[in-house]
């Protein structure tokens, strides 16, 4: 790992502390257990199983909690260039690209934590919300490999295009970033391929952007985290 990267990781690190974060996960896992006891009030069949399991999934964990946690994130690390360049360390002479990088990566590793062990709340909930004589386990085509890839995947996306927003425009661009997420995201057409909901959404198993497949949606995704990291990185001073 290079130093700059390190020094970057750290500083994020250090900004956030762990009483934060801490509470934050705390949160994020009452919020998807009150959602789960809701909407697991009178299911008895499977298909009703499955319903709680994609709303908890797609709706409660990727569509509301991860978006607020990866905007609280950006939020309180501030990606801006005056933020950057007044850290220690860059002033010190570290690189810049690097070390920004680094003041990323622990905001993405922190959200995929964070995704994965309330989405495995959330898959546990629906099979738990289902009779027992259903014998019903993790599904809507959701495996726990799976779920780790797409909590990676939004995590980086979030983390990448919010810290694009920041840089271009501040917190509103952060704030305008995170409405045209929950409006255009939600669709299926032309408008939703810039958004990382859309294919959030596809890799859950729920509605795909122009009919794509899971596996695209997920290239589509990681593409759009590249090309908002890459852009993020040409505007930071080398």
């Amino acid at each position: 790992m290079q130093p700059a990267f390190r020094h970057g990781w750290l500083s994020a690190k250090a900004t956030l502390g762990w009483a934060w974060p801490g509470a934050a996960a705390l949160a994020a896992l009452l919020v998807v257990a009150g959602a789960g006891v809701i909407e697991a009030q009178s299911v008895t069949l499977e298909s009703g199983a499955r319903r709680v399991e994609a709303s908890l999934l797609d709706g409660v964990t990727f569509g509301l909690v991860i978006p607020l946690l990866a905007f609280a994130l950006s939020s309180r690390l501030d990606a801006g260039l005056d933020a950057l360049m007044g850290s220690l360390w860059v002033r010190y002479g570290v690189g810049r690209r690097a070390f920004a990088l680094g003041r990323l990566a622990f905001p993405v590793a922190l959200t995929s934590a964070v995704a994965l062990v309330v989405g495995s709340l959330a898959l546990g909930l629906g099979a738990a919300s289902s009779a027992p004589s259903l014998g019903l386990g993790a599904g809507i085509g959701t495996s726990w490999g799976a779920l780790f890839g797409c909590a990676l995947l939004a995590a980086a996306g979030y983390t990448a295009c919010l810290a694009l927003a920041q840089l271009l425009g501040g917190a509103w661009g952060r704030a305008l970033f995170l409405l045209g997420d929950w409006l255009l995201g939600s669709g299926e057409g032309v408008a939703a391929l810039p958004w990382p909901r859309a294919h959030v959404r596809s890799l859950l198993g729920g509605d795909a952007v122009l009919g794509m497949t899971p596996a695209t949606s997920g290239a589509w995704l990681a593409a759009l985290t590249l090309t908002c990291l890459l852009l993020y990185v040409r505007k930071v001073p080398s």
